[in-house]
């Protein structure tokens, strides 16, 4: 029983932090937002088990949106990738537009 007390209270911060939503990241720079598109982009194909290898991209921004256009090879093929979020706004918000129609 004083087991179990000890890891309820020794995970208790823990589970803090993942249910405030207060504690996730904004994004505020274009540049933020490449490596979480490419993660996006990467767990897509990895439920559809399917290969990924190579990822370029570029960033830019328009007034308040922050944009990342990006192509990933993708089980033989490459494919163009383009992410978008308001600068501000919570990385859930990420839209991902995949050019690949296996997804």
């Amino acid at each position: 029983m004083l087991r179990c007390l000890t890891v309820a209270f020794a995970l208790s911060p823990l589970l803090a932090v993942a249910q405030n939503p207060n504690d996730e990241r904004t994004v505020e720079q274009a540049s933020e937002l490449v490596p979480l598109c490419r993660q996006e982009v990467e767990a897509r194909y990895v439920a559809r088990d399917i290969p990924t290898y190579q990822w370029r991209a570029s960033y830019h921004d328009r007034a308040n949106t922050l944009y990342v256009d990006g192509f990933i090879r993708a089980g033989g093929e490459d494919v163009t990738v383009a992410c978008r979020i308001a600068r501000g706004a919570r990385e859930r918000y990420i839209g991902v537009d995949i050019a690949d129609p296996r997804l």
